[in-house]
């Protein structure tokens, strides 16, 4: 079935790890892929082929406003090094979210909240419980350009 294959794409295979609410998110995804119009699903096949497929690259100018990247921890879309990566470019924080993987948002919904309220509120986020050690590259330069 369409629906399961596309749900497998999005959440970490079975053995991965933890992930919270996995199948309830799961069960969420599948009756949204399911309903899809033939038109919607054309365009999410094409969304997804060039985001799978797309160079992964840092926008330039360079980012002023303090940057925290994260993803939840067994993320196969969205790998910890990649989000890790784009903390270093952009001299920011970088973490992963425990027991989530891509769909991190509906997984872990509240601690979302929590992490966002922090991170703009200008609180720690060291004391969170749901997150992994917190990296910070402030400074780091990627090569002698900056980035």
């Amino acid at each position: 079935m369409l629906a399961q294959d596309m749900v497998a794409q999005f959440m970490a295979p079975a053995g991965h790890g933890t992930v919270r609410r996995k199948a309830a998110v799961a069960r969420l995804m599948r009756g949204r892929f399911a309903s899809l119009t033939e038109r919607e699903l054309a365009m999410n096949m094409v969304h997804h082929e060039r985001l799978l497929t797309h160079e992964w690259s840092i926008p330039e100018p360079r980012v002023d406003a303090p940057v925290h990247a994260f993803t939840g921890e067994f993320d196969t879309i969205t790998p910890p090094p990649v989000g890790k990566s784009v903390a270093q470019h952009l001299s920011g924080r970088f973490t992963t979210i425990k027991e989530a993987d891509h769909l991190v948002r509906i997984e872990r919904d509240s601690e979302l909240a929590d992490l966002m309220a922090d991170f703009f509120t200008d609180r720690p986020l060291d004391h969170l419980p749901y997150l992994n050690p917190v990296e910070d590259f402030a400074g780091y330069a990627i090569n002698s350009a900056g980035y």
